[in-house]
């Protein structure tokens, strides 16, 4: 038996199985007993800049929301995605717009796409299910408020 390949877009590793019954109400979004669907994008486009700016229309994904990169692979040829450095890697969005944002570290640093391959088709971005509510930097150190005493 030997292991799934992580650059085969078709492997095993990259399929997801919902195993939950349908749900007997019609406009129920999610079927799941966890009340969590895992939903998976396929961008349009990718600027290789700093920082990389994902077009995915109507994606719905908010600020400080965790995506997973996947399915980004270099081999076989015909089917390159491009931008295979962003692969099996966790980002924050931020800068969301409607149809576009950019992928930042989890300290919402932006990240330096200046270097990676340029973007061809393909590849796919998992949400995560967490958000990066705030910015640790926000807070001030230990110490330095006044106290209330």
């Amino acid at each position: 038996m030997s292991l799934p390949n992580p650059q085969d877009p078709n492997s095993p590793l990259y399929q997801f199985i919902d195993t939950q019954p349908l749900s007997p109400y019609p406009n129920n979004p999610d079927s799941s007993p966890s009340s969590f669907t895992t939903r998976q994008l396929t961008p349009q486009a990718i600027t290789a800049a700093l920082p990389p700016v994902v077009t995915i229309p109507s994606h719905g994904l908010l600020n400080g929301q965790a995506i997973r990169a996947t399915k980004f692979i270099t081999i076989p040829f015909a089917l390159a995605t491009g931008m295979e450095q962003l692969n099996n890697q966790l980002y924050y969005v931020q800068g969301s717009t409607t149809n576009t944002f950019y992928l930042a570290d989890r300290n919402s640093m932006p990240i330096d796409g200046r270097g990676f391959t340029p973007y061809i088709q393909g590849g796919q971005f998992t949400v995560a299910g967490t958000y990066l509510l705030v910015n640790p930097a926000n807070f001030p150190p230990p110490g330095t408020l006044p106290n209330p005493d």
